[in-house]
């Protein structure tokens, strides 16, 4: 009796050594499977919220027409906020400099492009916050002017009545011009305005209506850089100017695009005029 149980419990002993394995392979590749399809859920999920290259890139960009008397424009393309604002700033605008202030003309045109566009920043940045990252582009108006393109542009958003009169459009304000005649226009309509914020508005409303309503002049804009590379100064490196490119590709597809400029207040002074409190945030937003 007592050998048949002990054959028993031996034999229960030894099927169980052998299950045991088994079993535990099998809850192996259970889990192992589960993993697996946790993964692949992830994976997908993943795939469906990619952002588009571009979709994350702000760009700060001091864009500057070299001329006897220099136009200033300040651009920032935003990917998140799916915007391009300009700003443009007269060139007599004062700006700090280690032997105490001069004008943005006059530093672009002894110093150079790169230095105006770094005593600016110095000039907007506070204590409590960096110098931000500008880039700049500074080139020949014929240079500015060499993308084939038109635009609508209603001269009423920046003119009286009366002006507009002076200027052949007291019938119908609306200008149509090519980018080759946009020069024209813009100084047209800044020999109709008083003060240097306002007659420096009607190049950053020229720039904006065409961006506005041709969004791919955006995304054509950094193949025209390389193209005109030998005409124009720039600090953008050739991986800077390709994310700019991603970036602007982007905002040019948006549906919800909004582009437009913003006008920065500024004030006599002594050998210029300077951003009041107003203009100064304006232009900090801008590079912010």
């Amino acid at each position: 009796m007592r050998s048949h149980r002990g054959i028993f419990w031996y034999s229960l002993g030894l099927t169980l050594l052998l299950l045991l394995p088994m079993v535990l392979t099998v809850a192996f590749f259970a889990d192992q499977y589960q993993k697996q399809q946790l993964l692949r859920q992830a994976s997908a999920a993943d795939s469906t919220l990619r952002i588009e290259p571009g979709a994350q890139g702000v760009y700060r960009l001091l864009l500057i027409v070299q001329q006897e008397e220099p136009a200033f424009v300040l651009a920032r393309a935003d990917g998140p906020k799916q915007a391009v604002t300009l700003c443009a700033l007269p060139g007599s605008l004062l700006v700090n400099a280690p032997a105490g202030t001069t004008t943005l003309s006059e530093c672009a045109l002894s110093a150079g492009a790169g230095r105006a566009a770094q005593l600016l920043c110095g000039t907007v940045a506070t204590g409590e916050t960096a110098a931000p990252e500008l880039h700049y582009i500074a080139a020949t108006p014929a240079t500015w002017a060499g993308k084939n393109a038109a635009v609508r542009f209603d001269t009423a958003a920046l003119l009286t009545p009366a002006a507009r009169e002076r200027l052949g459009y007291g019938d119908d304000p609306v200008a149509a011009c090519t980018a080759a005649q946009a020069g024209e226009l813009i100084a047209d309509l800044q020999g109709a305005l008083a003060g240097a914020g306002e007659s420096a508005d009607a190049r950053a409303a020229v720039w904006a209506a065409f961006a506005r309503q041709d969004p791919a002049l955006l995304a054509a804009f950094p193949t025209g850089l390389r193209s005109q590379s030998a005409r124009l100064l720039t600090d953008l490196l050739a991986a800077d100017l390709s994310a700019l490119e991603d970036t602007l590709t982007y905002l040019s597809t948006r549906p919800a695009l909004a582009v437009d400029y913003v006008t920065a207040e500024t004030a006599k002074a002594k050998g210029g005029v300077c951003l009041t409190d107003e203009g100064m945030a304006a232009v900090r937003d801008l590079l912010s």
